[in-house]
């Protein structure tokens, strides 16, 4: 179902509960006869989102049906993207022990200025 399709079907039901809802509330009945009024309308409206909500999903299940035959890959295709995430994983190995390396060195560098300031400052 579509966004615009589901916002103007909400819309609607949204619409219709206000109205309803004012119909009611102004209308010149008891206090009783009100709320048993807002009871019947309440039910129905419920009734009416779930009929809304089984179409909802029957068609969710339409699409996700398609989109699973969609998504269907030969096997040249899959074995070109294992291929590809294979070298992006080398990659990524290799900048990762570059940074690894940078970042010790930088380390390295660091501990050694602390020791030295921390032997000029013993004597």
């Amino acid at each position: 179902m579509s966004n615009e399709k589901t916002n103007g079907i909400l819309g609607f039901l949204a619409g219709a509960a206000v109205g309803a809802s004012l119909g009611i509330l102004f209308a010149p009945s008891s206090g009783k006869e009100t709320r048993a009024k807002i009871r019947s309308k309440v039910s129905g409206a419920k009734d009416d989102m779930d009929e809304m909500i089984e179409r909802a999903q029957a068609e969710w299940s339409k699409a996700k049906g398609k989109a699973s035959d969609a998504a269907t890959m030969t096997k040249d295709e899959v074995t070109d993207f294992v291929r590809f995430l294979f070298e992006e994983g080398k990659d990524l190995k290799d900048r990762l022990a570059k940074d690894m390396n940078e970042t010790v060195d930088e380390t390295t560098e660091k501990a050694k200025r602390a020791a030295d300031k921390i032997r000029h400052s013993a004597n």
